[in-house]
């Protein structure tokens, strides 16, 4: 059963909604208590000239510390723009957003995007987010979240 319960409790709500004059702030707040909401994170695949994969090494992830650039979106902030952000903040690399390569869930609170990027400008400087990096071949990228593992394999680039 839904959090609204029966239909008939359901056409009530719809109805007092509908009818009564709540102010608009009231209106957002039950808006938001009703609707789920959840992260977006963006990440980048950029790869060079013979097809090798930007991987960057997270100073904050002990467990698995290498993966893509990108991170969460800010609030009301596109995924191209928030994704070309990270990049910048984590390389030190304007990028462009290419194409969506792939999208979707981890969990409950979690929707992820994988965006094809290619650098426009700069030259790689870690940060307090990112240490080393890499440009390694798809068959040699080392360990990375699981999200970004499923999101690549939903992209095409592993069977």
């Amino acid at each position: 059963m839904s959090i609204y319960g029966s239909s008939r409790r359901r056409r009530v709500l719809l109805r007092i909604w509908r009818d009564v004059p709540f102010p608009n702030w009231l209106r957002y707040v039950f808006l938001r208590i009703l609707n789920p909401s959840f992260m977006v994170g963006a990440m980048a695949l950029i790869q060079d000239d013979t097809g090798r994969i930007l991987v960057v090494e997270h100073t904050y992830r002990r467990d698995i510390p290498w993966g893509l650039p990108g991170g969460w979106l800010k609030r009301a902030e596109s995924p191209e723009a928030g994704l070309a952000r990270e990049v910048y903040e984590e390389t030190g690399l304007n990028v462009r957003v290419v194409a969506l390569l792939a999208a979707g869930f981890w969990n409950s609170t979690q929707f992820d995007l994988l965006y094809r990027c290619s650098v426009v400008s700069g030259t790689y400087r870690g940060s307090d987010e990112t240490g080393h990096h890499q440009w390694l071949p798809v068959g040699e990228l080392p360990r990375l979240l699981p999200n970004q593992w499923a999101l690549l394999r939903k992209a095409g680039l592993f069977d």
